[in-house]
């Protein structure tokens, strides 16, 4: 018999209805393949199995207030006592087994599962992320705190401070935005020691045809400059320029508008020899009422396809990513210190169902602001997240039959949490911080 058939057989025998709630959002045979693919599917009997454990670590991150044994429990991930060797605990899985369990699987299929479903999840808001019939993608980076042990901070590193180190080693991630409905496309993991440049090469290379790509002024590259345009038919970058600039102006197409030549170092050249001696682009400046004068630079030299005031208006999408990144830490994850695992391999394990749970939650929004007529950025992503946990919750709790039902209740009352209309910006974002005049604790 074919593994998938012992499977399917092993599903209908059992009273076991693990996940049921979250299989109604990712779906199965999407674990399954993830598995699959890295060798780790099995048809072995266990409390935990290898599927269960997938969607254990994307609950741990619907569910960061609660223990990663009520997040087992309460979702009902655990195959029945009497279905297996009995045990002391009888049904319940121990916190040890659950350790045993994630170490078993590794982070592998997990990255799997993330690139699987950011694929169909993009695809599927493709029709939210248009200008100018161009898809919208927004890169940045961040750092995530994670748990103070020697594996991670000899893997990730350790910030330092104007006092001393600081209280948690940090991971360093950088993300593919798509602007228009903010699911997740793409990111890559790496030491806090690393440039998020160097992070943002190879996700610029996978960026589709016929796209904008909106970098922060800090992802300022020569080498990106040249790679984006080339690497795919109708790609484009938009960025800010530093302040320190230096190009010969090659045509105007107005006072603020003009294309520019571009010297690249000597030096970059011998470090990257593909680059050409000079790249023209073209240099738009403006200046909002209250902030400073500005400076952008793209690779759209159509002054008549790409108005600059469109593009002006078009670069402040970026912040869609910091936005993103605002309702991973302080939503998602419950502005908690630090994320869970304490290990180098679980840390990435448990970054991607992180990752996953976040993209589960904006397609759920992006399919109920298009049922509502409204664009994403309109919904409520806090309020769409309580609603999705307790539609988790009160799954198991129900028939099996009525969970169709539920998942249709759940759809419309996400299409209700419709936010008021942007108001416009009056002051400069600022940020103020009080530091603490205690040491830090180093034992």
């Amino acid at each position: 018999m074919r593994l998938e058939a012992c499977l399917e057989e092993i599903g209908r025998r059992s009273t076991w209805q693990h996940g049921a709630q979250l299989r109604s959002m990712i779906g199965l045979e999407w674990v399954r393949a993830a598995l699959r693919c890295t060798d780790t599917l099995t048809i072995r009997r266990r409390k935990l199995p290898n599927e269960a454990v997938v969607w254990l670590v994307v609950g741990m991150a619907l569910f960061r207030n609660r223990s990663i044994d009520a997040v087992v429990k309460h979702l009902e991930l655990a195959l029945p006592g009497e279905a297996v060797r009995p045990s002391p605990a009888g049904g319940r899985v121990s916190s040890a087994a659950i350790a045993q369990a994630r170490n078993r699987v590794g982070s592998e299929p997990l990255a799997e599962l993330f690139r699987t479903t950011a694929e169909k999840w993009t695809e599927e808001c493709a029709g939210q992320n248009r200008w100018r019939d161009l898809g919208v993608f927004a890169i940045d980076g961040s750092t995530l705190r994670i748990p103070d042990t020697s594996s991670n901070e000899e893997t990730f590193g350790r910030p330092g401070s104007g006092r001393s180190k600081a209280g948690y080693p940090q991971a360093r991630i950088v993300g593919v935005l798509a602007a228009g409905s903010r699911v997740m496309s793409d990111f890559a993991i790496g030491a806090l020691g690393q440039s998020e440049t160097v992070l943002a090469r190879p996700l610029v290379e996978k960026i589709p045809d016929r796209s904008v790509v909106i970098l922060d002024r800090g992802f300022v590259d020569h080498a990106m400059f040249a790679r984006i345009p080339a690497g795919g038919t109708d790609r484009h970058f938009l960025c800010r320029a530093k302040a320190n600039l230096v190009a010969t102006r090659v045509r105007s197409f107005s006072r603020t508008d003009s294309l520019v030549e571009i010297t690249v170092s000597a030096t970059r050249r011998r470090e990257d020899p593909t680059l050409p001696k000079t790249l023209v682009v073209r240099l738009i400046q403006y200046r909002i009422k209250g902030f400073r004068a500005s400076r952008l630079l793209t690779s759209m030299l159509d002054a008549q396809r790409f108005p600059a005031s469109d593009l002006v208006a078009l670069y402040h999408k970026r912040w869609e990513i910091e936005t993103a990144y605002d309702e991973l830490k302080t939503h998602t994850l419950e502005r908690e210190e630090s994320i869970r695992s304490r290990s180098a391999d679980l840390v990435v394990q448990e970054i991607h169902g992180l990752l996953i749970a976040y993209n589960l939650i904006r397609v759920m929004m992006a399919r109920a602001a298009k049922a509502a007529g409204m664009e994403p950025a309109r919904m409520s992503f806090r309020n769409s997240l309580v609603a999705i946990q307790v539609f988790l919750v009160m799954g198991p709790a129900s028939a099996p039959g009525s969970l169709p039902g539920l998942y249709r209740k759940l759809c419309a009352e996400l299409a209700l949490l419709v936010l008021p209309e942007r108001r416009a910006r009056q002051y400069p974002r600022a940020v103020k911080v009080k530091m603490s005049n205690y040491k830090r604790k180093t034992f």
